[in-house]
């Protein structure tokens, strides 16, 4: 059987991803969480994410906003403190990091429909000798909430509607489904020439409000909603049968 592999860490797989200049201009800016990065990126962003090296579900993002004032809103699971120092918001990180390694994203103001955020998944497979882009859904955030993961209480809409709901014009949308295809298939071409036995890909993609696409995380062990696309759910199929998997974390 071939192997399945599954590489955790968001750095490692975002380092890579950095070396090919096709994608590189679809990252945000990340690194490793310290009290001076963390600094620094608010400093020059305003808004970041910080959250868990290793992928978790959603669970322990902190989304962390500086004001003119110097002030810090941090926002974590549906709480929100205001008015609260760098020193607070890195403090706060390191509580609930525990000495886990964290990394810290630039933030990305999103598009909204109905001034909710929303984000995309872009599932990309590889049954048997290429890869393929098999399902595209947007993901609305769950009221509260600083993530819009699926477990986290996300909504999903389907792709056409995201898009019409959040204002694009026909046109527009099938440059951008055409344009998020492209940037699947290359983000497995890139990570499969480093890591060469994997099978599936699951791209967490944010729209800024020019409509600009933003790789925020891959995912090497996708989840997906049963049933809500033939084609992932055949093809998963076929690579859980053939395939036996191998867990790395760097």
């Amino acid at each position: 059987m071939r192997t399945y592999q599954v590489v955790r860490s968001k750095m490692a797989k975002t380092s890579v991803m950095l070396k090919d200049p096709g994608l590189a201009r679809y990252i945000p800016e990340t690194v490793f969480y310290s009290r001076a990065n963390l600094e620094r990126m608010l400093n020059q962003h305003k808004h970041v994410y910080v959250k868990p090296d290793c992928g978790r579900g959603g669970n322990k993002v902190i989304s962390i906003y500086l004001d003119n004032a110097g002030t810090c809103s941090i926002h974590y699971d549906t709480r929100i403190l205001k008015g609260k120092t760098a020193a607070d918001a890195a403090a706060l990180v390191e509580k609930i990091a525990a000495g886990e390694r964290f990394i810290v994203q630039q933030g990305i103001k999103l598009l909204t429909i109905n001034n909710v955020p929303f984000d995309l998944r872009v599932n990309v497979q590889k049954p048997f000798s290429r890869w393929e882009v098999t399902a595209m859904i947007a993901k609305l955030r769950a009221p509260g909430k600083a993530v819009s993961n699926f477990c986290q209480g996300g909504r999903l809409v389907e792709l056409d509607q995201a898009f019409k709901l959040a204002g694009l014009k026909p046109h527009a949308s099938d440059r951008l489904k055409e344009l998020l295809i492209y940037i699947g298939e290359k983000t497995a071409a890139a990570l499969c020439r480093k890591y060469p036995h994997l099978r599936e890909l699951g791209l967490d993609i944010g729209l800024d409000r020019q409509g600009k696409p933003w790789i925020f995380e891959v995912n090497t062990r996708p989840q997906y909603v049963q049933g809500l696309d033939e084609k992932f759910d055949r093809y998963r199929r076929i690579i859980e049968e053939t395939t036996v998997k191998k867990y790395q974390k760097k």
